[in-house]
C-alpha cells in the first residue's frame, strides 16, 4: 500500500507532536525528582534521572520507529545538542544559585530548572535526530528529468 505525501507528512507531524509531549512529560518528571523532600540519597536520585534520560531517548526512537540513515551532520548535531543541553542546564543552575543569594526562595528551584532544561534540550535534540532519519528516507527521492527538459537544454 503506497501512502501519499500528504498522509506521510500528517503521520510525521503526529509523531513529532507525540515526541514533543513525551519530552515535556519526562522533563517534568526528572525535574520533580529534585523536589522530593528526602535528605541524602543523591546517588540514587542521579541514577534515577540518568535512567529516565536514557529511557526518554529510547522512547523517542520508538515513536519514530528507530529510522536509520542519518547523515554525519545529524549525528554531529545530536552530539552537540547533548553537549549544549548540559552546558545550558549548568548555566540555568548557576543563574538560580546566584539569584538565590539575594532571594533565598529561588535557590531551592535550581535543581528543578536545571534538570528541566537538560531533559527538554536533550529530548528535542534526540527528536530532531530521529526525525531527520525518518524524513530523509521517505522524501528524498531522486528526481528524474523529463525528456522535454533534456531536449531543450534546460538541464
Amino acid at each position: 500500500m503506497v501512502q501519499s505525501t500528504v498522509e506521510l507528512w500528517q503521520k510525521n507531524l503526529h509523531r513529532a507532536k507525540q515526541a514533543r509531549d513525551l519530552v515535556f512529560d519526562y522533563a517534568l518528571g526528572t525535574s520533580l525528582i529534585t523536589l522530593l523532600p528526602i535528605a541524602g540519597y543523591y546517588s540514587l536520585r542521579l541514577l534515577l534521572v540518568l535512567f529516565l534520560l536514557v529511557k526518554m531517548c529510547r522512547d523517542i526512537g520508538k515513536i519514530w520507529q528507530f529510522p536509520r540513515g542519518q547523515d554525519l551532520l545529524a549525528i554531529a548535531g545530536n552530539i552537540f545538542g547533548a553537549i549544549g543541553a548540559v552546558i545550558t542546564a549548568a548555566v540555568v543552575w548557576v543563574t538560580l544559585l546566584a539569584i538565590g543569594i539575594w532571594v533565598p526562595y529561588f535557590d531551592s528551584f535550581k535543581g528543578f530548572a536545571g534538570l528541566f532544561t537538560l531533559t527538554w534540550m536533550l529530548g528535542q535534540s534526540t527528536n530532531q535526530y530521529y526525525a531527520n532519519g525518518a524524513l530523509g528516507h521517505r522524501f528524498h527521492q531522486p528526481v528524474q528529468p523529463d525528456q522535454e527538459s533534456i531536449n531543450h537544454g534546460h538541464l
